[in-house]
């Protein structure tokens, strides 16, 4: 959903035209419902399975899931619409500051340094014991050091130059990639099942 409300937020702050008798603008009201109807059949239809795990792991993985979706999926519905506005705002607001300020590596370290501060806050208020802070071992210092570099800094900075190149509806139009490469690693790394709808 976020290229879709990305779209619509530009249209409303009028960082991008449509013009419905063009090929381009009706190219863009395409790519829009195209979006939301792959939205809808991700959410609506599960599908058959495309894989087989051993019966036990998926006995195990439809109690667990029933069991937690129905406890909370109205405030995980409100959190995911929540993100979904933030995200695209953040394309928008990101596009007005590269026009004005093309310098991509001093934003991304602005933002990746209020960042900190934000996570930082949030992880005292929801952690409070002191010894989670502790990194233990070269694996969770190796796994800090690259969703810090390349995780954020380098994906801020490839996002800031797109933006500064083609706008904010174009580049948030491969947020979808992220369910792709989701779908393949959570596959392949963690064995989870793969449905022909999801």
């Amino acid at each position: 959903m976020v290229p879709s409300v990305t779209f619509a937020l530009a249209l409303v702050f009028r960082q991008e035209t449509l013009n419905i008798k063009s090929n381009i603008g009706r190219a863009k009201v395409l790519g829009t419902v195209i979006c939301i109807c792959g939205a809808l059949v991700l959410t609506l239809y599960k599908g058959p399975a495309l894989t087989q795990l051993n019966a036990q792991m998926q006995t195990q993985t439809s109690n667990s899931s029933t069991t937690a979706v129905t406890a909370k999926w109205a405030m995980g519905s409100v959190m995911l619409i929540i993100s979904i506005l933030i995200w695209s705002l953040w394309f928008i607001v990101q596009g007005k500051i590269c026009q004005s300020y093309p310098c991509k590596y001093t934003s991304t370290t602005i933002l990746s340094f209020f960042g900190v501060i934000q996570s930082a806050l949030l992880s005292l208020i929801s952690e409070r014991n002191i010894s989670m802070w502790v990194l233990q071992g070269r694996f969770q210092v190796l796994s800090l050091l690259y969703s810090g570099i390349v995780g954020s800094g380098l994906c801020y900075v490839g996002v800031s130059w797109c933006l500064q190149q083609r706008g904010p509806v174009f580049t948030s139009s491969f947020i979808p990639l992220i369910q792709v490469f989701a779908a393949f690693f959570s596959f392949s790394f963690l064995h989870e099942q793969i449905y022909c709808g999801r």
